[in-house]
C-alpha cells in the first residue's frame, strides 16, 4: 500500500511538472525548440548577464568535479584570487545545471534547460501551496498563473540572468513557515530550504527570503502562545546565515581587498540613485508587482467573498492563506523599495535606505525592484485563496456537484483568460511601446571555431581576447569571452562581473594597446600572458595591418599559431635579443 501511495505522488508530480513545462514551454517558444543552440535574450541590451549566468554555473559544475577546493578561484580577472566572488555565484541553480552540463558538455543546453525547468517548478511549487491551502487543483492553476504569466518574470527579471529561474523553493517556504512549530525539529525542516534558496543569489534572492520570515518572528514575539515558535523561527533564520557565512566571507574578502570596490563596476547609475514616486512605482509594467486590474480584482472580491462567508459563520476553507499571502505581498512590496521614494512630493527614507547606512551587503544592491520577487510570491498566494473563496460560494450556490464542478471551471478559464490577456497586452510598458513579437526573442551564443580548438586546449596558460568595443559595449565582449572560455577553462585576462579588482582597469588600457610591444611586455611581465585570439574583424583596416605586419626589429612576440577566417590566435613567445 505504501508502494502504491508512493508511486501515485510521484505521478501526480510528475504530470503536473509536465504541465507547468508545457506552459513555460507555450510563453517562451520557440525557446524549447532551440534548447541547444540558441539562448533567451528579450532583453537584449543585457546579453552580458545572461553569458555570465551560463559561465558561472558552468565553472562551478567544472570546479566542483576537477578541484572543489580551487572553485573560488575563477578563470577570469587573470591573476586576480577569489574571481567568484567579484559577482554572483548563483549556487542555489547548480542542482538544475550541473547535470545537464555535466552530461553533455553543452552550456547552452543546460542554461535553457534552467531556465524552463526553473520557472516550471516554480509554477508547480506555487500550485501545490494554494492547492494545499484551498484544496482546489483549479486556483492552484490560477495562483500558479499569476506568477509565471508576468512580463516581469519570462521577459526581464529571469532571462536577464538565467540563474534566478531556481525560485522553486519559494512558495515552499511561504507555506511551511506559516504554521507555527511546535517543535525545534518541526523547525529545522525549513532550514535547508532557506539554504538552498537563498544560494540562488544572496544580493536579491536571500533579503527576498529572510525579510518576509523575519516579520512573521517578529509578528508571532507578540503574541503569548506564538512566542515559542517565533523564537524557534529566529533561530533557523540565524542557523541560516551561519549556514551561508563562508559564502559571505568570500565577498567579504574581496571588499577588504578592494577599498574603493563600490566605484569598481560599470553600473555607475542605478535603480537607487534616484527616488521612486508612489504609488506609480507599484503600477508600472516593469515591476514585479504590477497591479493589473484581473489580480486587482480577484482579490478584492475573493476577499469580499471571504469576509461574507465568515460573518455568516461558514467555514473558512483556506485557514492562513490570506494572512500569509499579504505578509509576503507586503513586505516584498516594501523590500523592492529604493532607497528613497516620493509621496505626494515629499521625500522619505525606505528600510532598505536605513538598512544600507549601516549594513554593508544592503549596499550592492543596485536594482531593488528584484527584491519585488517574494511579493509575487504572495501576489500568487492571494490569487489562489481568493479563487478559492470564490470556488467555495459557487459550490454552495450550485447544489449540484456537476453544477458547482461547470461553474468553477468556467470561473477559471474566464479568470486565465484575462490574465493572459494582461499579460500579452503589458509588454508596451515593459519594453518599448508596442505589440508583444510572435515569438519569444532568441540569439545565437558565441562559439570556438574548430581551427582555434587544439591549440585553445593544449595548455592551461593565461589567455587574452581583443579588441574591445568602445563605451559600455565592452562589456559584452568580456562576457562573450567567458562564455568562449567554457570550451577550454584557460585563464582569461577578460573578466565581467558585477566589480572588477582594482588592477583590471590598467591591464585592459594595455591590452588595448596591443600589439605594441611595450604593453604586450607589461602583460607578460604582470599575468603571464602565453596566447591572444584577435576578433581581427572588429578592427579598422590601419589596426589591422599592425597585426599582420609586425615590427622586424625581433621585438614582436606574437607568433600566429591557428586561424579560421577573421578569428586568429597568437601565442606569446620569448623576445628576440637585439644584435650586438
Amino acid at each position: 500500500m505504501w508502494n502504491q501511495l508512493r508511486v501515485g505522488a510521484i505521478l501526480r508530480a510528475s504530470w503536473l511538472l509536465a504541465f507547468y513545462l508545457a506552459g513555460v514551454a507555450w510563453l517562451t517558444w520557440p525557446l524549447a525548440g532551440s534548447l541547444s543552440s540558441a539562448l533567451p535574450c528579450p532583453t537584449w541590451i543585457f546579453m552580458h548577464d545572461i553569458y555570465y549566468s551560463t559561465w558561472v554555473l558552468a565553472h562551478e559544475s567544472h570546479a566542483l568535479l576537477t578541484a572543489p577546493w580551487r572553485i573560488a578561484d575563477a578563470n577570469i580577472f587573470h591573476p586576480t584570487p577569489s574571481a567568484l566572488f567579484y559577482g554572483p555565484a548563483g549556487l542555489g541553480a547548480l542542482p538544475l545545471f550541473a547535470p545537464v552540463f555535466l552530461a553533455t558538455g553543452n552550456p547552452t543546453l543546460a542554461i535553457n534547460v534552467t531556465f524552463l525547468v526553473g520557472l516550471a517548478l516554480t509554477g508547480a511549487a506555487m500550485h501545490v501551496v494554494v492547492r494545499r491551502w484551498t484544496g482546489s487543483d483549479l486556483a492552484g492553476v490560477v495562483g500558479a498563473a499569476t506568477l509565471l504569466a508576468n512580463q516581469w518574470v519570462i521577459w526581464a527579471f529571469v532571462p536577464t540572468a538565467p540563474h534566478w529561474a531556481a525560485l522553486e523553493l519559494l512558495p515552499l517556504i511561504a507555506f511551511v513557515a506559516a504554521a507555527p512549530f511546535p517543535s525545534m525539529r518541526a523547525a529545522l525542516r525549513l532550514l535547508p530550504l532557506l539554504v538552498l534558496q537563498c544560494l540562488t543569489d544572496l544580493v536579491y534572492v536571500a533579503p527576498a527570503v529572510l525579510g518576509p520570515l523575519g516579520v512573521l518572528a517578529a509578528i508571532r514575539i507578540l503574541r503569548r502562545d506564538t512566542r515559542a515558535a517565533a523564537v524557534r523561527l529566529a533561530a533557523v533564520l540565524a542557523l541560516t546565515l551561519a549556514a551561508l557565512l563562508p559564502v559571505y566571507r568570500g565577498y567579504l574578502g574581496v571588499r577588504a581587498a578592494n577599498p574603493n570596490l563600490s566605484t569598481q563596476t560599470w553600473w555607475a547609475v542605478t535603480e537607487n540613485t534616484f527616488p521612486a514616486p508612489l504609488p506609480d512605482r507599484f503600477l508600472g509594467g516593469d515591476y514585479p508587482l504590477v497591479l493589473t486590474p484581473v489580480a486587482m480584482a480577484l482579490v478584492c472580491l475573493g476577499a469580499l467573498v471571504a469576509l461574507g462567508r465568515r460573518r455568516a459563520g461558514a467555514a473558512a476553507p483556506v485557514p492562513g492563506g490570506w494572512a500569509h499571502g499579504a505578509l509576503w505581498a507586503v513586505v516584498g512590496a516594501v523590500l523592492s523599495l529604493p532607497a528613497l521614494v516620493t509621496v505626494a512630493g515629499a521625500l522619505y527614507h525606505t528600510p532598505l535606505g536605513y538598512l544600507a547606512m549601516w549594513a554593508v551587503p544592503y549596499r550592492t544592491i543596485r536594482v531593488s525592484s528584484r527584491l519585488g520577487v517574494a511579493g509575487l510570491v504572495g501576489l500568487g498566494i492571494l490569487s489562489g485563496v481568493a479563487f478559492g473563496e470564490i470556488a467555495s460560494l459557487i459550490a454552495t450556490r450550485l447544489r449540484r456537484p456537476a453544477a458547482a464542478h461547470v461553474g468553477r471551471g468556467a470561473l477559471a478559464a474566464v479568470v486565465l483568460a484575462l490574465v493572459y490577456h494582461a499579460y500579452a497586452t503589458n509588454y508596451g510598458s515593459l519594453f518599448l511601446p508596442g505589440p508583444m513579437p510572435a515569438a519569444y526573442p532568441l540569439c545565437v551564443p558565441p562559439t570556438v571555431p574548430a581551427a582555434l580548438l587544439p591549440p585553445l586546449r593544449a595548455s592551461h596558460e593565461p589567455l587574452l581576447e581583443v579588441p574591445f568595443a568602445p563605451g559600455g559595449a565592452t562589456v559584452n565582449d568580456h562576457a562573450a569571452a567567458m562564455y568562449r572560455s567554457i570550451a577550454h577553462w584557460r585563464p582569461l585576462l577578460n573578466g565581467y562581473s558585477s566589480y572588477w579588482p582594482a588592477d583590471f582597469p590598467q591591464r585592459m588600457e594595455d591590452a588595448a594597446q596591443l600589439p605594441n610591444p611595450v604593453a604586450l611586455d607589461r602583460l607578460v611581465e604582470t599575468t603571464g600572458l602565453a596566447m591572444v585570439w584577435l576578433h581581427a574583424a572588429r578592427l579598422p583596416p590601419a589596426a589591422r595591418a599592425a597585426w599582420s605586419a609586425p615590427p622586424g626589429d625581433g621585438a614582436h612576440r606574437l607568433q600566429l599559431v591557428a586561424r579560421s577566417g577573421d578569428e586568429l590566435l597568437y601565442a606569446v613567445v620569448p623576445a628576440t635579443p637585439s644584435p650586438g
